[in-house]
């Protein structure tokens, strides 16, 4: 009687609440094909996360940032293109400051792959553009089509941008232009601003005016305006 008694509550007896790690046994040795649903669940988000995280949605490709080659070379490889043929002034940073460069009076003879080549009839050389401070011509000259301002980013945002958006506030003013070789050019008269480039008339003698592009990038400072 006492065996069937014990029996009899065993039977009747409420199954126990399985502990956490008694549940983590069980699922361990449940055999395939038993998964339940929420391990079918946690086993189809894993094949779609992707490995860098829940970003289903490839990334955007960043816009492109401008070089130096793009704000201050390109730009014044553009104007010496224009002037093929004809005989200017090129500044260089290789010149020593305000004395006549050292190809003063130079032909263009080929601009190509950011070389400008000019001669003076006896003596040719191939010019590096990105060292030119700028080149000028004897009025009137041809027109020259300035490329449009384009912010890029990237270098060119310290480098090119600042004293082009400032020289286009003093578009019909004179100023004082400090460039990079040192040399200053008193009363520049600004005419047109363009990508990494300004246009305008400088006097080179008492009684000769010179058209001048200047590469924006190659101006230390400007000062005097009026």
């Amino acid at each position: 009687m006492i065996n069937n008694r014990f029996l009899n509550q065993n039977i009747n007896k409420k199954p126990r609440k399985l502990r956490k790690n008694q549940l983590l046994n069980q699922n361990i040795n449940m055999k395939p094909g038993k998964l339940r649903k929420h391990q079918l669940l946690n086993s189809c988000l894993e094949k779609l996360t992707p490995p860098q995280g829940c970003n289903f949605f490839p990334p955007r490709p960043e816009p492109p940032v401008g070089s130096l080659c793009d704000c201050c070379v390109t730009p014044l490889q553009s104007v010496l293109q224009q002037l093929v043929g004809r005989t200017v002034i090129l500044a260089t940073i290789a010149d020593a400051p305000n004395v006549p460069p050292f190809f003063f009076l130079f032909t263009i003879i080929k601009v190509n792959d950011y070389l400008v080549t000019v001669t003076d009839g006896s003596t040719t050389f191939v010019v590096n553009i990105s060292d030119v401070i700028g080149v000028g011509f004897l009025l009137p000259g041809p027109t020259i089509n300035l490329l449009p301002p384009v912010n890029s980013g990237g270098e060119c945002d310290c480098r090119e941008r600042p004293i082009r958006q400032l020289l286009g506030t003093l578009i019909g003013s004179t100023v004082t232009l400090l460039v990079s070789n040192g040399s200053t050019a008193i009363d520049f008269k600004v005419e047109r601003i363009g990508l990494g480039v300004v246009l305008g008339t400088l006097s080179i003698s008492p009684d000769t005016i010179a058209r001048f592009a200047i590469s924006t990038c190659k101006i230390t400072a400007v000062g005097q305006i009026r």
